[in-house]
């Protein structure tokens, strides 16, 4: 009897603890101490060949990261048919990360932070610009053409400007911020980024070495489609870090960029637990 009784008790507990509803979810939490890439999505990782490393992990004074590079033709089979033809590789969530409807990803928040720095050896970038992280949203109609092109958020650099924006479905202005050169350079550089999905009560902040350096209020839900297109594939939602390049311009070399303590959470900046010291 007395067993039964316990077992009861262990049992009210527990479904106790599972009633209680989860501020924060952590999706990504790495800092490339294990040298592996699990937990990313596989479509935006090029593999190394014999003689280009699209990644490398190098380990200075104790401190393990990652190092990727993109040249000409990686991965652009993305852009096929397109006359801007564009190389990547990339670190991102996975499509079953996040919500597949604008209904249920609606009213949610998700952070995410990360190291960045220009490798000692890279004097310049060579492409006319880099994006180092994005948030992507893609639905396709029956064709498998994208119905909601161009990313809503994404910090873009090359060698004059940075430029942050949130941006529509069809990558029209709705606002951007300007920076100038030395945005990036041979140091770790911190960035926390937050976005709240909404039509109307939406909200985007960057934060670099945990100052505040943009901010948006207004839609971040941009579900317009172009040429009366009729997406017939679930919502894909990504979140990424990495270079993603333009077309180069004079130098078709291949551009390097250091990533560490690269951090995924859905939930509020205190839920997530994002270090602002």
């Amino acid at each position: 009897m007395n067993l039964i009784f316990s077992f009861l008790i262990q049992i009210s507990i527990l479904l106790s603890f599972a009633s209680i509803p989860v501020k924060s979810e952590i999706l990504i939490q790495d800092d490339f101490s294990n040298k592996k890439l699990k937990g990313y999505d596989k479509s935006h990782i090029a593999k190394n060949k014999k003689n280009f490393k699209s990644y490398e992990f190098i380990t200075e004074n104790g401190n393990t990261y990652i190092r990727l590079s993109s040249k000409v033709g990686q991965l652009s089979k993305f852009n096929k048919g397109e006359s801007y033809i564009k190389d990547r590789i990339e670190l991102g969530t996975k499509e079953t990360y996040m919500p597949r409807s604008w209904k249920k990803i609606e009213n949610q928040t998700y952070w995410w932070s990360f190291d960045v720095k220009v490798p000692e050896t890279s004097k310049e970038t060579r492409a006319d610009n880099i994006v180092i992280t994005q948030l992507k949203t893609i639905e396709k109609n029956s064709k498998k053409k994208q119905c909601h092109p161009g990313m809503p958020f994404r910090i873009s650099y090359n060698n004059k400007t940075t430029t942050i924006s949130v941006t529509n479905g069809f990558d029209r202005k709705v606002k951007r911020g300007f920076f100038y050169e030395n945005f990036l350079n041979n140091t770790w550089n911190n960035f926390k980024i937050g976005y709240h999905f909404s039509r109307d009560k939406g909200w985007v902040k960057v934060f670099k070495n945990n100052k505040l350096i943009f901010e948006y209020i207004g839609e971040t839900m941009f579900t317009e489609y172009r040429n009366n297109c009729k997406p017939v594939t679930k919502l894909q939602s990504f979140i990424r870090i990495g270079i993603y390049r333009s077309s180069p311009s004079k130098n078709t070399g291949p551009d390097s960029l250091d990533f560490d303590n690269y951090y995924v959470c859905r939930g509020s900046k205190e839920d997530c637990n994002l270090n602002f010291n």
